[in-house]
């Protein structure tokens, strides 16, 4: 099937993978220095301290979910974009009983709760001694499980579009899985 036009940039000219091993290429410029700003920005932090940065939280834990919420109500408004949640949305009860299925849901379970990263339990250490942990566990897993439904929503709502775009091809056949599908999906 044919790739969309944002998978092919995604391939080629950001990751610009090669064909094999013989081909390693050499260091993408634009990419490492922005991994040397985010390495900037985390000293930074870390020189700082926990505390003073809290003030930078407000912005940075409200500002995602208003880009979010933007992204799903523009890739929703897309022609062809409902057979894409409707993919999304529709069970496939027979996969319940594979084990990988399972397995990957836990890993992403892990993945997206930053369970056993150490995280969690340094940022607990700032926390009152008589503090609710109960209410902030459901308070999480209920923000992180609607995140992971709106994130779904704009992911498939944008493959569904992409689909239409490709002349009404399969929504499973328009973008391989993986960690590249929400670089392929978002542009």
């Amino acid at each position: 099937p044919p790739k969309p036009s944002s998978q092919v940039y995604w391939e080629r000219y950001v990751l610009e993978i090669s064909d094999g091993l013989e081909d390693l290429g050499g260091v993408k410029w634009d990419l490492a220095l922005c991994l040397l700003l985010s390495w900037i920005i985390v000293v930074a932090c870390l020189v700082k301290g926990i505390k003073t940065s809290g003030k930078v939280v407000y912005f940075a834990a409200t500002f995602p979910y208003v880009i979010l919420i933007t992204l799903m109500i523009t890739g929703l408004c897309q022609p062809g974009a409902i057979n894409g949640v409707l993919y999304f949305i529709t069970p496939s009860f027979d996969r319940l009983l594979d084990i990988k299925v399972w397995q990957a849901a836990a890993g992403q379970m892990f993945f997206s709760l930053s369970l056993s990263m150490g995280g969690l339990i340094m940022y607990s250490s700032y926390n009152k001694f008589s503090n609710n942990v109960f209410r902030d566990a459901m308070v999480v897993s209920v923000l992180d499980t609607f995140t992971s439904i709106i994130s779904g929503m704009v992911i498939f709502s944008v493959l569904g579009a992409m689909a239409h775009d490709l002349g009404n091809v399969d929504v499973k056949d328009v973008a391989q899985g993986g960690p590249g599908l929400a670089f392929v999906a978002y542009p």
